[in-house]
């Protein structure tokens, strides 16, 4: 029997499958022997080890070439440059692990660690026991406040009640039966059910367990988890791409060497050590450092603005995000009942503004049979904390009176109880019986309908009245809110009477007013919504709940207007995966979707190229949060989601994702400012190397030396991109748009190729220019390494924005690039002066007047390069009115 058909077995065929007893339960020795074939578990995700971090950052593409660059250095014998390598591959690769393994802690540390205790029968006896411990079969006893410890299929019950958000997205309450339902009936129509991972939010009691650890439906989904496997980031794609340009780029110029050494009768060591010479020019050693530490910075950015990234990659995502999907329970709402209105003779309120609203909620308040509040100590240094226990109407009435000075424990010591009577889910109504000033008076609550009936004694004031609460009941349902009534009436005697006299006492009550309930959504939630749009981001509603709740909350927060309708799951299922992109792309909100539903809705706005965050908190996001391009997990959800995620909200609020958002795009600028200046100067160095083979001439620049602008003098300057400002307008950026979809977009290939071709050519024209003057080659070779250095100082500066003129930058909005530049400079003269590093570099003392020249030449570097940006991004963007500065 497959476990998703308990809910539609007799309880005697259940109690038949699991040989057990209702009464008396298991016996302890059957329950050890069950418990033998496997505990009430769910194992936790596999930690990576520190072996694995490194070889993850070690398969990052462009530490590939790296790698490839080491292999042929040591190949043809200049181990100096594989060393130099080897090095700058190790600090990208130790500051890579540093940074993963420490946010995998933070992620490690944010799994519950409260250790579930379940009530039991076992050999005819009532008892606690880890919740580990429970086994197939086993009686379970629920009650009020008490987590569910597996799958049970419910045989007795009283008032039972559940929250099952987790599961079902259904923020409220679920009413369970024992009665079996049909084998048709969807999880959250499963009322004979209740499941691991939710919570007894009513009333009492019990059921067989029909699934323990991986069985569970909670089990399934983590299972399904553990074997899925994460699609690429837009990033990793970018990189692949970038490593692709990079090592066709050494390839084409290896290969031409080869072939004019065979054209003009070149040795082949000599030829060799030209490739290598162009391989080392051609790898820009210092690229995985520089973008694993803007990637490292943007972590910690979002951190503190209250989101944890898992991984470094995971950081820049959120950039590059075209579409959010989002949970609504516990996402854009709190996932908690409050009240929201009072409804009185004199009209409605939303607070206890007046004497009539402060008498609904006080009479509310001592109608509740179980609403408290409880005191509870705080930690050490922290506050005492107020807790709400009883059914979550009663919690929000307590909560509700708190904040308008009724506190509960003060109404109840004033009005003595005589009598209470339980909410019962079939009568749909409870009370007390209490003393007021030496008068017994029941107060009842429960549904309007009950209390609004025809059958009561007709006058023109309640006529009016019943009038106003009707009005005000019909909008509050329309509205997908729930309502109670409140009633009073005086009773003579000490208990409340049962049956027929019961429900003539309730006849007789007078409605004082009515008290409406909504799921609170999150205070920040409308303006987050808002900034996502405005960054050009779909935002999309898909939820477990109700059609009417949730195109309710979808306006309210603006993902839908008043003309959107919602569409279910079941309207999703005959659809193809054309049409249904074709939906997603057209309406925004989705209700009674499955976790197989989100799944693939993720899946099909992948396939047509979306970037895809997926939001929530419960075991039914789990899948979409794992499969989709960034998972966002709320840090009060479920352990499943927060394991599936790529970051958690560690506040719980939405808000952060627009701050993500807003980093990720910063991310995604500088990582291209990074990238364009690194593989230009380096095709610069690469195109001088090989104009001067191709006409005859020695080599004019040592590899050492190439390697040394790359990393000691360009190193400062790669980090320093990652501390460049976002310029505010990036937020209204389209992420579809070709230009800003990609780090190696068109533009950004056709700037490479126009500043590393204007540094070759004023190179090569150097190069010509003081090889006829008869200069010594070591001399020679030091002008094309400090000249390729003062070009990277230069281009380093116009690049610190693509679209605006350098007359229009601010030179001081990043201070650590103008360090890094004075720090720069000084390295060149480090290298010019000091012997060691000469003799390191196998370079000779500059004159002032030859550093002089070499210094203008870097200025015409720049006015070209300002010409280049000119011609490819601010005549463009000129042309284009809504075009936005990079």
């Amino acid at each position: 029997m497959s476990k998703k058909e308990w809910y539609s077995k007799s309880v005697s065929d259940v109690i038949s499958h699991f040989s057990t007893d209702l009464q008396k339960g298991l016996s302890e020795e059957e329950a050890g022997r069950r418990l033998a074939k496997g505990v009430n578990k769910i194992p936790e995700p596999k930690q990576e080890t520190m072996f694995m971090h490194v070889v993850d950052q070690l398969k990052s593409p462009i530490a590939l070439v790296l790698v490839f660059a080491t292999i042929g250095a040591l190949f043809v014998g200049t181990f100096s440059d594989a060393t130099v390598i080897i090095v700058a591959l190790l600090v990208n690769v130790v500051l890579g692990v540093f940074q993963e393994h420490r946010v995998e802690s933070s992620f490690s540390s944010l799994r519950s660690k409260e250790n579930i205790r379940a009530s039991v029968v076992r050999s005819g006896v009532s008892r606690e026991i880890d919740s580990g411990d429970i086994v197939p079969g086993d009686i379970v006893l629920l009650s009020a406040g008490t987590a569910v410890p597996a799958d049970i299929r419910i045989v007795e019950t009283h008032s039972l009640m559940t929250n099952e958000s987790t599961l079902t997205g259904e923020w409220g309450s679920i009413d369970k039966k024992s009665e079996q339902i049909s084998k048709e009936a969807v999880l959250a129509e499963r009322v004979d059910m209740v499941y691991a991972g939710t919570f007894i939010t009513g009333g009492a009691g019990r059921g067989v367990v029909v699934a323990t650890g991986v069985n569970t439906e909670i089990g399934a989904v983590s299972n399904e988890l553990s074997i899925s496997k994460k699609t690429k980031t837009p990033l990793e794609r970018d990189m692949l791409h970038a490593a692709r340009f990079i090592l066709m780029i050494a390839v084409f110029a290896i290969v031409l060497v080869f072939v004019l050494a065979l054209t003009h009768g070149v040795p082949f060591a000599e030829a060799s050590l030209v490739a290598i010479a162009i391989a080392v020019a051609s790898v820009p050693e210092g690229l995985p450092a520089a973008v694993t530490v803007v990637l490292a910075l943007g972590m910690e950015r979002i951190l503190d603005a209250g989101g944890l990234v898992k991984s470094l990659l995971s950081a820049e995502t959120l950039g590059a995000t075209s579409v959010i999907l989002t949970d609504k329970t516990g996402t854009l709402t709190e996932g908690r009942m409050r009240v929201d209105s009072f409804v009185t003779r004199r009209g409605i309120f939303t607070d206890v503004e007046d004497s009539e609203s402060k008498r609904v909620l006080r009479s509310a308040i001592l109608a509740s049979s179980d609403g408290y509040i409880e005191r509870v100590k705080g930690e050490e240094g922290h506050k005492e904390e107020l807790i709400a226990r009883g059914r979550p109407i009663e919690q929000a009435l307590v909560f509700a009176g708190l904040s308008a000075g009724l506190s509960e424990s003060v109404i109840r010591s004033e009005h003595p109880t005589i009598d209470l009577l339980p909410f019962d889910a079939n009568r749909r109504f409870g009370g007390m019986l209490v003393l007021e000033k030496d008068v017994k008076v029941a107060y009842f609550s429960g549904a309007p309908e009950v209390f609004l009936s025809g059958s009561r004694k007709s006058s023109a004031e309640t006529e009016h009245s019943t009038g106003i609460f009707t009005q005000a009941l019909n909008e509050a349902t329309s509205a997908s809110k729930r309502v109670i009534a409140v009633a009073r009436v005086p009773w003579h005697k000490d208990y409340f009477p049962t049956d027929d006299d019961l429900l003539k006492l309730v006849g007789r009550a007078k409605v004082i007013g009515l008290v409406t309930f909504a799921d609170t959504i999150r205070k920040e939630a409308g303006v987050a919504v808002a900034q996502m749009q405005e960054a050009g981001a779909r935002v999309v509603m898909a939820t477990g709940d109700n059609k009417e709740t949730a195109i309710v909350v979808a306006r309210a927060v603006g993902i839908a207007n008043a003309n959107d309708i919602a569409r279910t799951g079941a309207e999703l299922a005959g659809l193809s995966d054309d049409s249904l992109y074709e939906l997603v792309m057209k309406e925004t909100v989705f209700a009674r979707v499955t976790p197989a539903d989100k799944l693939r809705i993720v899946r099909v706005l992948q396939n047509n190229g979306e970037v895809v965050a997926m939001t929530g908190d419960g075991v039914n996001d789990a899948p979409a949060l794992k499969a989709a391009s960034i998972g966002i997990a709320i840090g009060s959800g479920t352990d499943v989601a927060k394991d599936a995620a790529d970051m958690v909200l560690l506040e719980d609020s939405f808000a952060v994702i627009t701050d993500a958002i807003r980093e990720g795009r910063r991310l995604r600028d500088n990582i291209k400012k990074v990238f364009t200046y690194l593989v230009a100067t380096t095709f610069g160095g690469t195109f001088v190397i090989v104009t001067a083979f191709a006409f005859g001439f020695p080599l004019p620049i040592l590899p050492t030396q190439i390697l040394w602008t790359n990393l000691i003098n360009g190193g400062p300057m790669n980090i320093a991109f990652a501390f460049e400002p976002l310029y505010p307008s990036a937020m209204k950026r389209s992420p579809r748009d070709s230009e800003n979809a990609r780090v190696l977009s068109p533009s950004v290939i056709k700037l490479i190729l126009a500043v590393g071709l204007s540094t070759g050519l004023l190179l090569v024209g150097l190069f010509l220019f003081i090889s006829k003057l008869g200069l010594p080659e070591t001399e020679i070779r030091t002008m094309i390494f400090v000249g390729l250095s003062f070009d990277a100082i230069f281009t380093a500066v116009s690049l610190k924005s693509f679209g605006t003129p350098i007359t229009q930058i601010s030179f001081f909005s990043n201070r650590f690039l103008i360090v890094a530049l004075l720090g720069s400079v000084f390295m060149i003269a480090v290298a010019l002066f000091v012997p060691p590093v000469q003799f390191l570099l196998n370079t000779v003392p500059l004159s002032l007047r030859d550093i002089g020249i070499l210094g203008l030449l870097g200025f015409a570097d720049l006015f070209m390069v300002e010409f280049a940006k000119y011609i490819i991004y601010i005549r463009p963007m000129a042309r284009a009115r809504g075009a936005i500065r990079v």
